[in-house]
């Protein structure tokens, strides 16, 4: 693979996460460490790459339904299979009567509620969700917090979700009432890739819960509870916002009956943006005599420097400093003048100003700075 060196440093400047560009192709190659190769027939220098960037587009890992026979105090639904550490559980409840519920799991992972939609005091429909969960085979117990009554929910692991619970939900909305279509309030996601949950629960009378016509949810589930005790039918739905669309949370009931209905959407790990993004332009200063150059006077970041014309007896020093002296960000020195023109990406501070020294006059090089 050819030999390596440390990318130019000295005690007071590292390049942390750096890159490397081809001057012949443009190629950005993300760098891992402070190490670059030198390729043995070439002389071009390299870094090592980062090989793995996570998704950020959020997915359904596993899911799973449950619903009680008659009066319960808690309810208790199994993963089919084990929990992904680093993952989050979403879960969609419902209860016969109007109190807020609560949830556990055999993990000991910690849920926060999300919404709560609770029709009157009679029942009710719920979303909770835990994050950064941890791995292994997983039961989830919801907890009827008033009166026992019938229960039904349905479990979620999702991967890609952002892991703070501070940042979700990123919206929420409730809606109650009477009629064939139980519906909330439009949600707008704020970036694209989230994904959004929406539980459905029905009084006084069994009503199958299906998608609306012209929508795009995905009915995961609708369950008719055994000897209902307020909770006589509940179902689950959840659905992929690729962009800033807004939606209205909404399902069909088989006939009209008393509803409530609780939607959410959750944020994505990897936070996209949708729009016209406008990113501030690096200044550049070309060097190519023996002498100090001042090139900015006061703090800034030096971006890269581009070795136009490799010479055997070059060398170049960068300084956090008006003029040539301490401290050094880097000093580049004895290039093989049979390599091709290379790029070394620094991005780092600099707070008195940036100079740069060169001590050969055949030296060639570009500073990239703003």
């Amino acid at each position: 693979m050819g030999t390596s060196t440390s990318v130019p440093k000295d005690g007071n400047y590292a390049p942390a996460q750096g890159v490397l560009v081809s001057p012949g192709t443009g190629i950005v190659l993300p760098q891992a460490d402070t190490t670059v190769g030198t390729d043995p027939a070439s002389g071009q220098q390299f870094a090592t790459p980062i090989t793995k960037v996570s998704s950020g587009t959020p997915s359904i890992v596993q899911k799973a339904g449950g619903k009680s026979t008659g009066s319960v105090a808690t309810l208790a639904q199994a993963f089919p299979s084990n929990n992904m550490a680093g993952n989050s559980i979403v879960v969609v409840a419902g209860c016969g009567n109007g109190t807020a519920m609560t949830v556990a799991d055999s993990l000991g992972n910690t849920y926060t509620s999300a919404v709560a939609a609770p029709n009157s005091t009679t029942f009710a429909a719920q979303i909770f969700y835990a994050v950064n969960i941890l791995a292994g085979a997983n039961t989830v117990t919801v907890t009827n917090a008033g009166s026992t009554a019938s229960m039904a929910v349905e479990i979620y692991e999702v991967s890609g979700l952002l892991a703070q619970v501070v940042a979700q939900p990123d919206q929420s909305s409730t809606g109650t009432g009477t009629g064939t279509t139980a519906s909330t309030s439009a949600l707008a996601p704020s970036v694209p890739n989230s994904l959004a949950f929406l539980g459905v629960a029905v009084g006084t009378a069994a009503q199958a819960v299906s998608v609306t016509s012209g929508t795009t949810w995905t009915l995961d589930s609708t369950q008719n509870t055994t000897t209902p005790a307020g909770l006589y039918t509940f179902g689950a739905l959840s659905q992929a916002l690729p962009n800033l669309t807004p939606v209205i949370p909404k399902a069909t009931l088989a006939g009209s009956e008393p509803y409530a209905a609780a939607a959410a959407i959750f944020k994505p790990v990897a936070l996209p943006i949708e729009g016209t993004v406008t990113i501030g332009g690096y200044n550049y200063t070309r060097v190519t005599t023996a002498a100090t150059t001042l090139v900015k006077t006061g703090p800034g970041v030096l971006h890269a420097v581009i070795v136009n014309k490799p010479t055997a007896t070059a060398t170049i020093e960068l300084d956090d400093a008006l003029t040539n002296t301490t401290p050094i960000i880097g000093l580049l020195a004895a290039f093989a003048a049979s390599i091709a023109p290379f790029s070394l990406i620094y991005d780092v501070a600099f707070t008195t100003g940036l100079s740069v020294t060169v001590g050969t006059a055949t030296v060639d090089a570009t500073i990239v700075w703003k």
